[in-house]
């Protein structure tokens, strides 16, 4: 179900350039990074006029290669990328067969999930919800309020900017129609394959054998399928859940623990944010209650 358009002969050839935003020399960079911009628009996504914290779940999780369950997974989700990495002039060391599955779940809660038309490919009329397409259908751009914190047509980058392979998945319940909603989306380079040229964005997802367009996988077999190989917490609950395959070996939950103190001290002590770093079944709640005797420990 991944999908790379090809590429017309007259088109401009230009690859991704957003990771060079977040590029630094230090080891907790793409931590705090990732840490700051997914939760910052978290926040930005609580529903005007609601009661109670958003909440952010961050857990890190690895699935054996060794036994059946795991060759699955991977067949299933990622196999069908491996031809366009290996394609790519990106330095992505693409996993061994014999690797664990490592992957990371960022999940928040209290929020109004990728609300609007999964199938818009233009900009929507002003006022319109508009979430899904600004999240999936555009790099760089993005329709946040005056008084929101940042941008998220650059945030989300940190996504695939996190993964070794530069990839990441999305499932979403929306709060006002409720949908549930999965989708992937993979930022490589402009690569050739099979003699053919190939887009550097690719998406996971149901494609219309017309035009190339890509659309939310929405059937219950695989979002039921996806949440149980990525340890989803999510039920009906509408907010996004975030699955990063392979992130970068610099990212690590004492240093994501740290990052939301350091970031979010100020919304986690006024009771508008609650974290959970889940360390592969070790968990930290971050709270207003906790949030200074975790801050000694780490």
């Amino acid at each position: 179900m991944w999908h790379f358009r090809e590429m017309s002969r007259g088109e401009i050839n230009q690859d991704p350039t957003q990771e060079d935003y977040f590029n630094t020399d230090h080891l907790e960079s793409f931590s705090d990074a990732l840490v700051r911009e997914a939760i910052q628009n978290s926040l930005d996504a609580k529903p005007r006029g609601t009661e109670g914290p958003v909440g952010v779940r961050i857990a890190f999780g690895s699935v054996s290669n060794a036994d059946s369950r795991g060759r699955r997974i991977r067949a299933r989700f990622i196999e069908g990328l491996y031809p366009h990495i290996g394609a790519t002039d990106l330095p992505i060391e693409q996993p061994k067969p014999d690797e664990p599955f490592d992957f990371l779940v960022f999940e928040d809660f209290g929020t109004r999930g990728l609300v609007g038309d999964p199938a818009a490919a233009d900009d929507p009329p002003e006022g319109a919800p508009a979430d899904f397409f600004y999240f999936w259908r555009n790099i760089g751009r993005g329709k946040k309020e005056a008084d929101e914190r940042g941008r998220w047509g650059l945030g989300k980058t940190m996504f695939p900017a996190s993964s070794r392979i530069h990839s990441f998945f999305g499932l979403t319940v929306r709060h006002d129609d409720h949908r549930r909603l999965l989708m992937g989306q993979s930022m490589l380079s402009i690569h050739r394959l099979d003699g053919r040229k190939h887009y550097p964005y690719g998406y996971f997802g149901n494609v219309d054998a017309d035009d190339g367009f890509v659309l939310p996988a929405d059937d219950p077999d695989t979002l039921e399928e996806f949440s149980s190989a990525f340890w989803i917490s999510r039920r009906d609950d509408p907010g996004l859940s975030v699955v990063i395959p392979f992130p970068r070996k610099e990212i690590t939950a004492p240093l994501v623990v740290r990052s939301v103190i350091h970031h979010y001290f100020f919304p986690i002590l006024s009771g508008e944010l609650i974290v959970e770093v889940d360390d592969g079944g070790n968990a930290t709640l971050i709270d207003r209650s906790t949030i200074d005797a975790v801050a000694r420990d780490h």
